[in-house]
C-alpha cells in the first residue's frame, strides 16, 4: 500500500449500504476518499463516514457526469488529482499501485483504465469492457454541456495520457441488478439519452445489433461464462433497442394520443359508413 497524497478516490453512491463498506476498504490508504452522496435514505453515510470519508450530498439529474454535478466535485476536492469511481466496482492492489506511481512519476495528467464486466457473479471477459479517462487531473478534462454517456473532453496532448495494460490492470464492475431492477435503469437512462439520441434505420440497427452479438458473446468471450454471460450480452443489446424505439418515437411524435389518432384512422378505414 502507498498512500498518494495528491489523489482523492471520488465515490458516487446511492442507498449502497450493501456495498459501501467494499470500496472503502478498497480505497483507504491509497489516498484521500470523497462519497459524493445522492440523498441515500439508508445507512450509506454513516459507513462512509466511519471508515474516515469525507461526504457531501448532491442530487444528480440521473447520471453524474453532468456539469453541474462535476464541478462541485473539482470544487469539493483538494487535491490535484480525482479517481471517478463507484460503489460496485474494486480496483485490485496491483492496479491502484500503478495508478500511483504514474501520479508520482510527473510525467502524465490522465490515466485510462480499463473496466470489466462480472453479471450474475460470473466474470464477463471482454464483453462490454471499455476504457475511460477514470483518474485525472482537475484541469485535464472539460465537462462543459457534457452529454449522458460521455466523458468530457481532454484539454492534453495524447503524450499526457497515461494508458495503463488492460490485460494486467483493469476495474472490476460487479453488476448486481435483477432483470426486474435492470427494467427501471434502462427505462430511465435511456428516457435521458433519448432526447439527444438519432434514429438510423430499421436495418442498421439490426446490423449493429447483430455485429454487437459477435463482437461481445463470442470474440469478447462472455460465452465463456455461460448462461449469465449469455444474459448480458442479451440485456446490453435489449437496451440499444428500447433506446433505438423512444428515439424513432420522439422523432415522429409519436407518443400515446398520436398513435391512438393513427389507430383511429384505421378503425374508420375498416368500419367504412358504419
Amino acid at each position: 500500500m502507498k498512500f498518494c497524497d495528491k489523489l482523492t478516490f471520488v465515490v458516487f453512491t446511492y442507498n449502497e449500504e450493501k456495498r459501501i463498506e467494499r470500496v472503502l476498504r478498497n480505497f483507504t490508504g491509497w489516498g484521500h476518499i470523497l462519497v459524493v452522496d445522492n440523498h441515500s435514505t439508508d445507512l450509506t453515510r454513516d459507513i462512509a463516514e466511519k471508515y474516515g470519508a469525507t461526504v457531501i450530498l448532491h442530487k444528480n439529474p440521473g447520471w453524474v457526469e453532468d456539469e453541474n454535478t462535476v464541478t462541485l466535485i473539482k470544487q469539493a476536492v483538494n487535491t490535484p488529482w480525482i479517481y471517478w469511481g463507484f460503489a460496485d466496482e474494486i480496483l485490485n492492489e496491483q492496479g491502484l499501485l500503478e495508478v500511483v506511481n504514474a501520479i508520482e512519476s510527473d510525467k502524465f495528467k490522465i490515466i485510462n483504465l480499463a473496466r470489466k464486466n462480472f453479471y450474475y457473479g460470473k466474470f464477463c471477459h471482454d464483453a462490454y469492457a471499455d476504457r475511460l479517462n477514470r483518474v485525472f487531473q482537475k484541469a485535464a478534462i472539460d465537462f462543459t454541456g457534457n452529454k449522458i454517456h460521455s466523458f468530457g473532453k481532454t484539454t492534453v496532448d495524447e503524450s499526457a495520457i497515461c494508458y495503463l495494460d488492460e490485460r494486467k490492470y483493469y476495474v472490476r464492475h460487479f453488476i448486481s441488478n435483477t432483470s426486474k431492477i435492470y427494467l427501471a435503469t434502462i427505462d430511465r437512462y435511456t428516457d435521458i439519452e433519448a432526447k439527444t439520441n438519432k434514429y438510423s434505420g430499421g436495418m442498421k440497427l439490426f446490423a449493429r445489433l447483430s455485429k454487437q452479438f459477435i463482437k461481445t458473446y463470442f470474440i469478447g468471450g462472455a460465452y465463456k461464462a455461460g448462461t449469465p454471460g449469455l444474459f448480458f450480452v442479451i440485456q446490453m443489446m435489449y437496451y440499444q433497442s428500447i433506446l433505438a424505439m423512444k428515439t424513432y418515437e420522439r422523432e415522429h411524435a409519436l407518443d400515446v394520443d398520436g398513435i391512438e389518432k393513427l389507430n383511429n384512422i384505421e378503425r374508420e378505414n375498416l368500419l367504412g359508413n358504419k
